[in-house]
């Protein structure tokens, strides 16, 4: 896919400061002390498209298709949602207060059942939502050190983000007869044993959840919450988990590294590594190593 058909957002003059792109979500961060007085916007995306915005207009207007215009001129901490395949448009004229925008592009495949008909996604501007608001700062964290965090954590974020657009517009994906009978019991025992089994032989690798969703035979956006049911955590927790336990395994080789290990374990950062070892076990890999050896 390439990057126009992605996402068509221009916003004139602005350099990104921030920019990522995976393959569920691509993500952008904007923050200017000093933005041009006067712009223009267009976007048009063949993907779903959400912005945390946090500045002041003088003056200007919005349009989406379908929706009327909106003129409002204090946007700080609002959002707007504009579904796959739908134009947005309009100007600002900027007060001189600092501007700052992180956005989303996410991937209409997380959810296929949403692709018309009753269930159809609709645009939303400049709304007010303290969940979302807080996720879209979590994405900040993310954009700042995007090694950090495996793709299974970020298309993992990317459904929440639309699942949780989906629950405003009290709209939701039409299961298949088959994903709406593991909806209370999670995953069936197979299904349970084949993922975990491809994640156990599969630690070194970046897998993804479209990968462990095709394995159980379920959607991206089913696969999740029945993991989750089953399980008892997200699919990358456990994967994190799993990776840490294989870990402590490594550490007790005394012909390994710490590095040898981080890298058997999928973690190309030793510094990354050290630090979720930290988290999870209370000690650092070198620490353990010396308790166990």
């Amino acid at each position: 896919m390439s990057p126009d058909d992605v996402a068509i957002l221009q916003i004139h003059n602005h350099t990104l400061r921030l920019n990522h792109r995976w393959n569920a979500m691509t993500a952008e961060h904007v923050a200017l002390p000093h933005p041009k007085s006067h712009d223009e916007f267009t976007l048009h995306s063949s993907w779903h498209f959400l912005a945390l915005l946090n500045f002041c207009r003088k003056d200007g207007e919005t349009t989406a298709d379908g929706i009327t215009r909106s003129t409002l001129r204090d946007i700080r901490g609002r959002l707007s949602f504009i579904p796959a395949g739908c134009r947005m448009q309009g100007w600002t004229q900027l007060s001189t207060m600092p501007m700052a925008i992180t956005t989303a592009y996410l991937d209409p495949a997380l959810c296929p059942q949403l692709d018309g008909g009753e269930h159809q996604l609709y645009p939303m501007l400049y709304f007010e939502h303290p969940f979302l608001a807080q996720l879209m700062l979590q994405l900040d964290r993310i954009l700042a050190h995007p090694e950090n965090y495996s793709r299974m954590y970020v298309e993992s974020f990317a459904i929440v983000l639309l699942s949780e657009i989906m629950h405003v517009q009290a709209v939701g994906p039409l299961p298949t007869r088959r994903e709406a009978s593991r909806a209370k019991g999670g995953l069936a025992g197979w299904q349970r044993k084949a993922v975990c089994d491809y994640i156990e032989e599969n630690l070194h690798q970046d897998i993804s959840l479209t990968e462990l969703a095709a394995i159980a035979r379920l959607s991206t956006y089913h696969f999740c919450r029945a993991f989750k049911e089953a399980v008892g955590e997200p699919p990358h927790r456990y994967q994190m988990s799993r990776r840490i336990e294989r870990a402590k395994t490594l550490l007790g080789d005394p012909a390994l590294s710490v590095t040898d290990a981080a890298t058997a374990v999928g973690y190309g950062s030793p510094s990354r590594f050290s630090a979720l070892f930290r988290q999870v076990t209370g000690h650092s890999p070198r620490d353990y190593r010396r308790q166990v050896i």
